[in-house]
């Protein structure tokens, strides 16, 4: 069982599905979810099993059976069309959110602070074994992206955001904070987070 939040916005603006960072939880992610709301968007959140009030176990296939599960949760239980569904991961997030834009019709994909995979995060390459490769998910299918990235970040290094910029299909758009870190990019882009992700919206629209 999953725990979720969900916020009803306005009829005319999307739907986002919001996948957090590694150590946060559901309740961490409140405030910013009210802030959509705000903004005018609906938003589902959810914690990942074994995180927060959700049972089960943390695993990278389970990731993608959470993000799976809150998608078709919008589609039979809120009537919410693929095409008016924006997945937005931060962090760990978006390797589920990159899955989902993979596997299934969204409008678009919005990354904060991603990484191309698992074992780039700490090398510049991959090897054997690696997991969550967003770089391959981004490089087999043509997914209206915009990505966020602190040029400071000291837990995902900012190379994964050029990498995956650089093999993305579909139409994309890298915003680089040039004095951000990874924990604190938001605070960073304060209003330029909203205004980005409606202008992009408007650019595919």
């Amino acid at each position: 069982m999953l725990d979720a939040l969900w916020l009803e916005g306005q009829k005319d603006h999307p739907v986002i599905l919001y996948s957090h960072g590694n150590y946060e939880t559901l309740q961490d992610m409140r405030s910013l979810c009210y802030e959509f709301r705000l903004q005018g968007y609906s938003v589902l959140a959810y914690d990942y099993a074994g995180y927060g009030a959700s049972t089960g176990k943390p695993s990278e296939k389970q990731a993608y059976l959470d993000i799976e599960a809150a998608y078709d949760y919008l589609l039979r239980e809120k009537g919410v069309s693929p095409e008016n569904i924006i997945a937005v991961g931060y962090s760990v997030g978006t390797g589920p959110s990159c899955h989902l834009a993979a596997k299934h019709d969204i409008k678009a994909l919005v990354l904060c602070a991603p990484f191309a995979s698992a074992i780039r995060v700490a090398l510049p390459f991959s090897l054997p074994g690696d997991k969550f490769k967003n770089v391959d998910k981004l490089s087999s299918k043509e997914i209206p992206v915009l990505m966020f990235h602190g040029k400071k970040d000291e837990i995902i290094p900012y190379r994964n955001a050029k990498l995956l910029y650089k093999k993305a299909l579909g139409p994309k758009r890298l915003v680089t904070v040039a004095d951000a870190g990874h924990n604190n990019l938001f605070d960073h882009l304060g209003d330029q987070f909203w205004s980005e992700i409606a202008k992009f919206l408007e650019e595919i629209d």
